[in-house]
């Protein structure tokens, strides 16, 4: 699975990242976890299973939605469970989320 995480702090999603990435190992799910900005958000989603948004671009969660196909859910990550990078629980969020729309 592909996950795109949009952020503007790339300290605090590069430390979530490593704690989704670490989960996601433990629990022997295969997963790539990409760090993008609002601008970067152009290359490299066409193939995501979802888009999660963090806390500091959440106001441009229309803006995200309307810039991502559709068919991938996009989500706005908890303001709590980022700042305390809770990667467990977002990966969990994240896979029910993709198996909720997207049936897999």
């Amino acid at each position: 699975m592909k996950i795109v995480l949009v952020s503007y702090s790339g300290t605090s999603a590069s430390i979530l990242k490593d704690r989704m990435s670490a989960w996601a190992t433990a629990n022997q799910v295969e997963a790539e976890i990409v760090i993008s900005s609002l601008s970067g958000l152009d290359e490299g989603k066409e193939d995501a299973d979802i888009v999660l948004v963090g806390p500091q671009v959440r106001c441009a969660l229309a803006s995200v939605r309307e810039r991502v196909p559709v068919t991938i859910p996009v989500v706005a990550v908890d303001t709590r469970d980022f700042g305390m990078a809770k990667g467990d629980k977002i990966m969990k969020e994240a896979i029910a989320e993709i198996r909720r729309c997207c049936g897999e």
